[in-house]
């Protein structure tokens, strides 16, 4: 055990901790922006900081501010991987909402041994990412190498970890829309040529190639996109077993009785197309006709449990990935 390791106050854990978060940002981190955050009174950081640079874990520039040694970043890894693992735990064992249980682990970060820590990790599936998508460090000293590759180029039945951080707007706000979060598990089930279904944690969603092209994806472990190209460079699988199963897509006008499909968008404009949404019919709802009119309109569906009736004209404008064959 290191010789500060047990010497660490928590109030000294937490300058660490709060000094590696804000070096991103900026380094050294001046010493009024730490006390704003800290909202602690300057006269107090100054001292803070003055004792670690003696204890070595920070180097402290008067009138520039501090920065973490290598000893002291060392500390600040573990500090971070236990909170970060605590989050995990919290939100998906205990579902706490993220902002109660990034404040619990604050907490906890302070009274968890390693062996603790360890053993949280593995209990927990050692989990990269803690819920708001940022890595949970190693905490040994040493950095994941992290291979990426474009959602776009993953073969059905492949996973990984959502890891893109620079997007165009409307496709970050298109994710932030569906809930899909940095660091979220992904998993592809299903690919056209321009649409891919991706189970996310636990609901499925569609997204188009072009936007799959845009999002980069992640996985720690060694080997895990194994993968050759082809003399055209395109990515050929190794896997046998993994192999893109064709997705068959129609407006919901062209299901026949009995048949079941999800939607994948609803096309249109409008005061139509938001009253068709407002109905439910949106991205991932799963439909089933019921009885078609003799001529053919209107459509009754089931749909969230409740029959509604449509016109072919609307029902033309949803297109749904179809999963039963009906009569």
């Amino acid at each position: 055990m290191n010789s500060h390791e047990s010497a660490l106050s928590s109030s000294m854990q937490m300058y660490l901790v709060k000094i590696k978060r804000m070096e991103s940002e900026v380094n050294p981190v001046p010493l009024s922006l730490l006390a704003e955050s800290l909202q602690i009174s300057s006269v107090s950081v100054n001292e803070m900081c003055r004792k670690l640079d003696e204890m070595e874990l920070i180097r402290y520039q008067p009138y520039k501010g501090a920065s973490l040694s290598d000893e002291g970043n060392l500390h600040a890894e573990k500090i971070l991987r236990r909170h970060r693992l605590w989050e995990v735990f919290l939100v998906e064992k205990l579902h706490f909402d993220y902002p109660t249980a990034h404040q619990m682990a604050d907490d906890l970060e302070h009274a968890t041994s390693k062996e603790l820590s360890d053993q949280l990790d593995e209990f927990l599936g050692c989990p990269k990412f803690n819920p708001e998508g940022k890595e949970i460090p190693v905490g040994d000293g040493t950095s994941r190498k992290i291979q990426t590759m474009k959602l776009s180029e993953m073969g059905v039945g492949f996973e990984g970890y959502y890891f893109s951080d620079e997007l165009d707007v409307n496709i970050a706000e298109f994710l932030s829309d569906i809930n899909l979060k940095k660091g979220e598990h992904l998993k592809v089930l299903g690919k056209t040529s321009s649409q891919m279904i991706i189970l996310a944690g636990d609901k499925p969603i569609h997204i188009s190639k072009e936007i799959a092209k845009e999002i980069a994806v992640a996985k720690l472990e060694a080997n895990q996109f194994s993968e050759e190209r082809t003399p055209g460079g395109k990515i050929k699988n190794k896997e046998k077993d993994v192999q893109e199963k064709t997705i068959e897509m129609k407006t919901l006008k062209d299901l026949k009785i009995g048949q079941t499909g999800v939607v994948v968008r609803v096309k249109g404009k409008g005061s139509i197309k938001q009253r068709m949404m407002d109905m439910g019919l949106v991205s991932g709802s799963e439909v089933k006709v019921i009885r078609v009119a003799p001529l053919g309109d209107p459509i009754e569906i089931s749909l969230k449990g409740y029959n509604l009736s449509l016109r072919k004209s609307e029902a033309q404008d949803i297109v749904v990935e179809i999963n039963g064959e009906g009569e």
